[in-house]
């Protein structure tokens, strides 16, 4: 199991939010907003599975495609 993390957008630290979970279970959770109050800056943050990532575990990076037009 590993804790569910998330960055103070007042300091710029990276904290718990005190929910651990595995990591098949971590990337199906629906992208739905969970507030929770900052153990760094004391004030409530609402947040999303989108921007949070599992202590020790590697973050993905989910790539769009992009178009390439070449100058003829």
């Amino acid at each position: 199991m590993s804790t569910v993390m998330i960055r103070c957008p007042s300091t710029g630290r990276a904290v718990s939010t005190a929910i651990e979970m595995e990591v098949g279970d971590f990337r199906r959770l629906p992208q739905i907003a969970a507030k929770m109050r900052c153990p760094a800056c004391g004030q409530d943050h609402v947040w999303q599975p989108s921007s949070a990532w599992l202590n020790g575990a590697p973050r993905t990076v989910v790539r769009t495609a992009t178009a390439e037009v070449a100058a003829a």
